[in-house]
C-alpha cells in the first residue's frame, strides 16, 4: 500500500472533471507557489484561493505520469506565526506580500488570523498598515469565514467515507448554503433525494444515518423497502412485488430478524405514500400511480368519433391506394383486408391500436393513417414517435415525410423521465402515432398519455411477440388483452419479394415449428452451428471482414447482434476483436481513447445509452468517432463523433453513456433494421431461461435482407421452446375494474 503523505497548497487550474466530482488539477505548494504537483480525485469542489491540507499518496500512470491521489481534503489549520504569513501572503489576498503580512502578524502576534476572524476592524491600529491593503484583507478574512462553513461538511464527508458528489449536487442546487443543506440532511434525507438521481440508494442511505437517521427507525425501513420493491420491478418486468419476498429481502439487507419491526417499517411506507398496499400486492408508489393513470386515460379516450360515412372513408382510402401506389412505384397497390379494416376503424374511433409481425405492413399503414387523417380532418397536424432514435431513423428511412422522432424529444425531456410536456401542458398534435409500442415501459407510456388530452387521435402500433420493455410493466401485450378496445391484428405478410426466408423463420420460430432441415433450405438464411468458440468467433471475424468496407459507409449494413455481453462470444469480446483487427487506428496513440476496460478509436462504429437533450442524442443513436482530441498534457479534451449526419462534440464524461456497437444486445436493436445480420448464440454460464423464442424472434425479425447464426445450434434449438414467463401486471384488471365503475 503507497504511503499517505500530507501536503499544504493551493489548487492552481483544473484539467478533466466528471458529474460525479472526480476530477484532476494542479497543486501548488505552500512554501514554493512556483513549485507544482499534479493532483486527482474527488477534487473539483476545491476554491482556487483556499489554503487546503490534502492527504493521499503518489500514483505513476504508464501514460499520464506520476499524480497524487487526493483521499481527503480539508481547509488547511494555520497555526505558527510562519504559517500566518504565508497565509495572508497567499492567492487569497492579491497583492498582500510577506512583508504587509508580516507587519499585521508582528502586531497581532500568533493568533492574528483568528482576532481578525472575530473582530476585522483591528486592521485600523496597526501602525506602518497601508490602508489600501485593508478592504483585500478584509474580502478574504470573510471569504475564508464562508469557506469555513462549507469545508467543514465536506471534511465531515471525507472523514466517514461518504460520497462527495453528493454534497456537490447540493452546493450546486442550494448555492452553498450549509445551513439549508446540512437541514436537509438531518431531516427526511432519504424522503428528499431518493428520485432525484443524485448518488445510488446506498450512498444516500449512508448519509442519512450518519446525520442521524436511526438504523432501524420506521422511516428508514419504509424507503429500502420502496428501493427493494423498486429493484424487483426492474429485474422481473412485474409493477408489484409481495410482502413475503419484501420483507426476506428486507430481513437480508438490513439483518434485522424482528417481523413486528419491518412491519412496522412496511406499514410506515404505507401511511407515507411510498408503497401501496392492496390485495396482498406491493406496489412502489409510482408504479401504482402508472397504472392508474394509463388505465384513467385509456378509458377517456376510447370513445368513438364522428366522420363521414363508410361510403365515403371507402372512397378516401381507394384514394390513398392510388397515392401510395404512385409514390412507391408499385403497380395497382392495395391495402389487404385487416390493413383497410384498420384505416375504416382509425376513422371512426378516437384512439386505436394496431399489432402485426414483420412484414405485414405496419409502416406503409402508418403512412396511410397519415394521408387518411389529413383528407378527414383537413389538417397534417400530427407526430409519429417511437421509443428509441434508431426505430425513429428506421420510419423516416421507409417514410421520408413522416418526421419522426422520440417520445423523449416529443414531450421535450428536461432529463430523465422528467418532461415539459406534461398533462398541464400538454401534446398539441391533433394526430399522434407511436411505433414499435412493445418497447415502451409504463412509465414512460403513463408520461405520453397523460398529455394527450388535446390530441384528436391516438394510434398505438406495435408487434407484441416481440421483448417487451427493459423497465416494468406490459403495457402494450396488456392493452390487446381488452376486448373492449379497438384493436387490429395484421397477419397478411407482403415482405416476401425474391424469396426472403427471414420472415418465414422468424414466424416459425414465433410458432415453435422450426426444424434443422428449414434452415438449410430457407434462402436469405445461413447456419454456422459451432460448438467450439473460436472457430465461431473466426467465422465472426471473416464475414464482418468481408462486409468490412460496407459497413465503414452505412452503419445498419451489417450487425453483429448477441444476447450477452460476457463471456468468450459476449458483446465485449466480439467489439474488442473487430476493433482490434479492422479498425487501423487503433495503432495510432494519438487516435485511441481508453477508458477503464473499454477503449475507444477513430473511426469506429458507436452507440449512445440515454437521451439527451442537450446533446440532442437519443437512446440508441449510432454514430461514429471523427476525431479525439488531447490537451497539452496528454489529458482527454473532448471527442468529435458524428451522429444522425451531425457532428456532435462529446465530452470525457458522455463516455459513460457510450458503447462499442460492432455488436450489440437484442435489446439495444429492437426498432432497428438492418441489411446483414449476424445472431451469436453463446452459453450462459447461468440464467439459461434468459435466451428463449422472444429474444430469438425478436433478433431474426432485426434483418432485412440476410442473416446468419452462428454459435451453439443445442441452445438455438432449446431456446425457441422456452416461452418466457408473462410479466405480473394488473394493468388489465384495473381498466376492467375503472370501466365497470364508471359504467
Amino acid at each position: 500500500m503507497n504511503e499517505l503523505l500530507t501536503f499544504r497548497g493551493y489548487v492552481v487550474k483544473y484539467g478533466f472533471s466528471n458529474d460525479a466530482g472526480w476530477g484532476t488539477g494542479t497543486f501548488a505548494s505552500e512554501d514554493n507557489l512556483k513549485q507544482h504537483m499534479s493532483i486527482k480525485g474527488s477534487i473539483t469542489s476545491m476554491d482556487k484561493k483556499t489554503l487546503y491540507e490534502i492527504t493521499g499518496s503518489f500514483e505513476e500512470h504508464p501514460r499520464y505520469g506520476k499524480s497524487f491521489n487526493v483521499q481527503t481534503y480539508r481547509k488547511a489549520p494555520i497555526h505558527s506565526t510562519k504559517e500566518q504569513v504565508k497565509f495572508l501572503a497567499g492567492p487569497a489576498f492579491p497583492g498582500v506580500g510577506d512583508k504587509t503580512a508580516e507587519i499585521i502578524i508582528n502586531h497581532l502576534g500568533d493568533k492574528a488570523i483568528t482576532q481578525l476572524v472575530k473582530n476585522i476592524s483591528l486592521l485600523n491600529e496597526i501602525p506602518g498598515l497601508n490602508p489600501i491593503y485593508i478592504p483585500i484583507i478584509k474580502k478574504g478574512i470573510e471569504e475564508n469565514i464562508r469557506q469555513e462553513g462549507q469545508e467543514r461538511l465536506r471534511y465531515i464527508f471525507f472523514e466517514n467515507n461518504l460520497k462527495t458528489s453528493i454534497l456537490d449536487w447540493m452546493d450546486n442546487h442550494f448555492d452553498q448554503d450549509n445551513d439549508i443543506i446540512e437541514n436537509i440532511f438531518s431531516n427526511s434525507f432519504l424522503s428528499f433525494a431518493k428520485d432525484k438521481e443524485i448518488a445510488s440508494f446506498e450512498e444516500l442511505d449512508k448519509v442519512a444515518v450518519h446525520f442521524g437517521l436511526q438504523l432501524h427507525s420506521p422511516e428508514r425501513i419504509a424507503y429500502w423497502a420502496w428501493k427493494l420493491a423498486d429493484d424487483f420491478l426492474f429485474a422481473s418486468g412485474d409493477s408489484y412485488t409481495n410482502k413475503d419476498y419484501l420483507s426476506r429481502s428486507l430481513m437480508r439487507k438490513l439483518k434485522i430478524q424482528d417481523t413486528d419491526l419491518l412491519f412496522e417499517g412496511i406499514l410506515y411506507a404505507k401511511e407515507k405514500g411510498i408503497l401501496k398496499l392492496t390485495k396482498n400486492r406491493i406496489y412502489t408508489e409510482e408504479s401504482w400511480r402508472e397504472e392508474q393513470i394509463i388505465a384513467d386515460n385509456i378509458i377517456k379516450l376510447n370513445i368513438p368519433t364522428k366522420n363521414a360515412n363508410k361510403d365515403n372513408i371507402s372512397w378516401e382510402i381507394d384514394q390513398i391506394e392510388q397515392e401510395i401506389a404512385y409514390e412507391n412505384k408499385i403497380k395497382d397497390f392495395k391495402f389487404d383486408e385487416k390493413q383497410r379494416k384498420a384505416l375504416e376503424l382509425f376513422a371512426n374511433n378516437k384512439l386505436s391500436i394496431i399489432t402485426g409481425g414483420p412484414g405485414t405492413g405496419k409502416t406503409t399503414l402508418i403512412k396511410g393513417i397519415v394521408k387518411l387523417f389529413s383528407r378527414i380532418s383537413g389538417t397534417e397536424d400530427y407526430a409519429i414517435a417511437t421509443p428509441t432514435g434508431r426505430a425513429a431513423a428506421r420510419i423516416r428511412e421507409t417514410y421520408k415525410k413522416s418526421y419522426a422522432t422520440t417520445i423523449h424529444k416529443l414531450l421535450e425531456a428536461k432529463e430523465l423521465n422528467k418532461f415539459q410536456i406534461t398533462q398541464n401542458n400538454p401534446l398539441n398534435q391533433k394526430l399522434v402515432i407511436l411505433d414499435e409500442c412493445s418497447m415502451i415501459d409504463n412509465k414512460l407510456f403513463a408520461s405520453f398519455i397523460q398529455s394527450c388530452d388535446r390530441v384528436r387521435k391516438v394510434v398505438l402500433v406495435g408487434d407484441a411477440n416481440q421483448l417487451p420493455s427493459v423497465g416494468y410493466g406490459n403495457t402494450f401485450a396488456d392493452l390487446l388483452e381488452l376486448d373492449f378496445l379497438k384493436t387490429i391484428k395484421l397477419d397478411t405478410v407482403h415482405r416476401q419479394k425474391n424469396g426472403n426466408g427471414i420472415v418465414d423463420l422468424a414466424y416459425k420460430v414465433l410458432n415453435e415449428t422450426l426444424e434443422i432441415s428449414d434452415l438449410e433450405s430457407m434462402s436469405n438464411v445461413e447456419i454456422n452451428f459451432d460448438y467450439n468458440n473460436e472457430n465461431t468467433m473466426n467465422k465472426v471475424t471473416k464475414i464482418v471482414g468481408e462486409h468490412w468496407d460496407d459497413l465503414e459507409k452505412k452503419a445498419n449494413h451489417l450487425q453483429v447482434i448477441c444476447p450477452m455481453y460476457g463471456g468468450s462470444l459476449g458483446i465485449d469480446e466480439i467489439n474488442a476483436q473487430i476493433q482490434n483487427e479492422f479498425n487501423q487506428n487503433v495503432k495510432d496513440k494519438k487516435k485511441v481513447y481508453d477508458r477503464g476496460d473499454y477503449r475507444f478509436v477513430v473511426e469506429d462504429k458507436i452507440m449512445f445509452l440515454k437521451n439527451d437533450t442537450d446533446l440532442d442524442l437519443a437512446n440508441g443513436d449510432v454514430g461514429k468517432i471523427i476525431k479525439i482530441n488531447y490537451n497539452a498534457i496528454g489529458k482527454l479534451k473532448d471527442v468529435l463523433t458524428e451522429f444522425n449526419d451531425k457532428e456532435i462534440l462529446l465530452q470525457p464524461k458522455n463516455f459513460s453513456d457510450v458503447k462499442l456497437s460492432y455488436a450489440t444486445s437484442v435489446h439495444k436493436t429492437q426498432g432497428s433494421e438492418y441489411n446483414n445480420v449476424l445472431l451469436v448464440i453463446d452459453n450462459p454460464k447461468y440464467n439459461s431461461g434468459f435466451i428463449n423464442k422472444t429474444l430469438i424472434y425478436t433478433a431474426v425479425t432485426r434483418a432485412k435482407d440476410k442473416i446468419v447464426i452462428l454459435g451453439d445450434s443445442d441452445l438455438f434449438f432449446n431456446a425457441i421452446k422456452i416461452t418466457p414467463p408473462r410479466r405480473n401486471t394488473t394493468l388489465i384488471e384495473t381498466m376492467l375494474e375503472k370501466r365497470e365503475t364508471n359504467g
